[in-house]
């Protein structure tokens, strides 16, 4: 009879350690933003990479070459050649600000785009607002009013 409720006991914590383990699992998925992406995916793959970081530096860096000539430019009594750029340069608080949004925006671009797997097209993003903001301050210098 010991030996029955010795096994029936065993059998009881058994089932209870199993239960238990079935909720933890419940549990651990449950965080998971979309079922194709869990904790242990996100974890496995790092944003900030050492590529990553000098993409987000160069496209900074662009914005502000790009913010500072065509700040000059215009305060020299220049003009602003890209139309969809042209209301957020008249004063400097602007176009600090439209910088820094569009900025924001593009690394959280990047960072949406890899937690979807898609790291090539995130550095895609960053590269080519590394590229069109280098462009633009380029085309500001070579456009420069010679007053300054």
């Amino acid at each position: 009879m010991k030996i029955l409720m010795a096994i029936l006991e065993l059998a009881a914590v058994a089932g209870s350690l199993a239960a238990q383990e079935m909720r933890v699992q419940v549990a651990h998925n449950a965080f998971a933003v979309r079922p194709y992406i869990t904790r242990g995916d996100l974890a496995a793959s790092r944003f900030w990479t050492p590529s990553t970081i000098t993409l987000v530096a160069l496209d900074g860096a662009a914005k502000a070459a790009d913010s500072f000539v065509t700040r000059e430019n215009i305060s020299a009594g220049g003009e602003e050649y890209d139309p969809l750029a042209r209301p957020f340069v008249h004063t400097t608080g602007v176009l600090v600000a439209a910088a820094a949004a569009l900025f924001g925006a593009e690394i959280a671009t990047a960072y949406m785009l890899h937690r979807r797997h898609h790291d090539n097209l995130g550095r895609a993003v960053l590269a080519g607002g590394a590229v069109m903001n280098g462009l633009g301050a380029a085309s500001s210098f070579k456009n420069r009013v010679p007053g300054w």
